[in-house]
């Protein structure tokens, strides 16, 4: 029927054989396009729980074998001092770091921060526009006389009230900046140290792999002799 060709080849002329093409095309692509786009819904779902699922164990894996090869390694070698001051230095920098973080994270004058940005914001973008726009309509009838004094009149003592205003403004914003730039450089001297340590500590761990390794050719060799005297 879709194809125009239900009846008798006598009845069907060229226009319906026609029409009857073009709803089949519009059917099978209507079909498609509903068939992908439930395809590509089960795909995304798929794949978002996948990420949201797997992703920290992908990440969290190799990090605990390595943590778990050192600790088995510690407990293989003889506890020395420079080993214990070592391991209680590098834990308690991880702990300043983890506090300055939290810190950071936790001030409650960051949220409120936020919210004043967020309310100056929704103030400068959507309430004053629509207030001057109701304003200029009304031809100032709907402003105060302030307002309409400042826009449609002129006066000096305001203009340099303004000026050192914008300039105080401008001061303000200077010191935030270096305030700021001075944060970052402290925070990237923080992660310089913290690489330092990293560094330190692999190689800390690279030595006591040769020293483990010399300790099992050791072993080996006093085997060798334990054999060679019980043969005798």
């Amino acid at each position: 029927m879709l194809l125009g060709q239900k009846g008798p080849p006598e009845e069907i002329d060229d226009d319906d054989r026609i029409i009857g093409k073009l709803l089949y095309a519009i059917f099978m692509f209507i079909v498609f396009i509903l068939l992908s786009n439930v395809l590509i819904a089960i795909v995304t779902e798929s794949y978002n729980h996948i990420k949201s699922s797997k992703a920290q164990q992908v990440f969290w894996y190799n990090r605990y074998a390595f943590i778990c090869e050192v600790d088995a390694i510690s407990e293989l070698l003889p506890k020395s001092k420079r080993f214990k001051r070592f391991t209680e230095w590098n834990r308690r920098a991880w702990k300043k770091w983890n506090n300055f973080r939290n810190e950071e994270l936790d001030d409650p004058l960051l949220g409120f921060e936020g919210l004043c940005v967020g309310l100056i914001f929704l103030v400068a973008c959507f309430i004053i526009p629509l207030y001057l726009i109701a304003g200029l309509v009304s031809l100032g009838l709907l402003w105060p006389p302030q307002v309409r004094e400042r826009i449609f009149g002129y006066n000096p003592k305001e203009v340099d009230s303004t000026k050192k205003i914008k300039q105080s403004a401008r001061d303000v914003d200077t010191c935030m900046t270096k305030q700021i730039n001075a944060l970052k450089k402290e925070t990237q001297m923080q992660m310089k140290c913290i690489q330092k340590q990293m560094n330190d500590l692999k190689e800390d761990v690279y030595g006591i792999k040769k020293e483990i390794k010399s300790f099992k050719d050791d072993m080996d060799e006093i085997k060798g002799l334990l054999r060679a005297l019980s043969k005798e």
